[in-house]
């Protein structure tokens, strides 16, 4: 899982849709505006944020493995504080943060800026984020969350500051029966949100203040 893409998109489209064999729509607070259409497809479409953009920031750590090396689509797993919150420890705003939106947002996919803060390249990139348990798999315990930062980068960043904006949902949490499913919906939901992140309102972001070089690393 690196924080690179060495996967070349598909064509662009309006409505991208993948054959599923089993959808899941999980209780949340943010309103998404998937929705199955006859014959088990699934349509992405825009679902602004409530609040607004959501901005994060925390260490890329190592994660399970799948993204790079299974899947074709590497990604960043960033830090999540479960253990210091079940013992009760006190976290500082941007934990606190993190582990705020991994509790109580809608599983699913988002589309995102991501910046390496503190790496060799700190360009600001078009990012799909997954955030979930990964119901396909069965071995994810609490939910993860991995952008998939459409951008080639020469080496890993584990240990690096991810800086996110997180603009949109674009789908729920699926599961797939088939891995070829689950492979077609990834490069897809990349090609959905970097079409999303060229609209003029969430463009704009890319220069937002959160990725500034004066801004306070971790």
């Amino acid at each position: 899982e690196r924080g690179s893409s060495c996967v070349k998109p598909s064509v662009h489209c309006r409505r991208a849709t993948t054959r599923l064999r089993r959808l899941l729509v999980p209780a949340g607070r943010f309103r998404t505006m998937a929705s199955v259409a006859p014959g088990g497809e699934v349509r992405r479409e825009a679902g602004r944020l409530p609040a607004g953009p959501i901005r994060l920031r925390a260490e890329v750590v190592h994660g399970f493995g799948r993204g790079s090396k299974m899947l074709g689509f590497p990604t960043a797993n960033m830090k999540i504080e479960w253990e210091a919150d079940d013992a009760g420890a006190d976290l500082d705003e941007n934990a606190r943060s993190m582990l705020d939106f991994a509790k109580n947002c809608d599983a699913g996919v988002y589309a995102a800026w991501a910046q390496v803060a503190d790496g060799k390249d700190r360009g600001v990139y078009k990012t799909a984020m997954s955030i979930g348990m990964n119901p396909t798999f069965t071995d994810v315990k609490r939910r993860t969350l991995e952008p998939w930062i459409l951008h080639d980068y020469p080496e890993d960043f584990y240990g690096a500051e991810l800086r996110l904006i997180v603009c949109e949902h674009i789908r729920p949490e699926l599961s797939f029966e088939e891995f070829n499913d689950l492979v077609v919906a990834i490069r897809e939901d990349g090609d959905w949100a970097k079409q999303r992140l060229d609209e003029p309102e969430l463009a704009k972001l890319q220069q937002d203040p959160w990725f500034d070089d004066s801004a306070p690393k971790l």
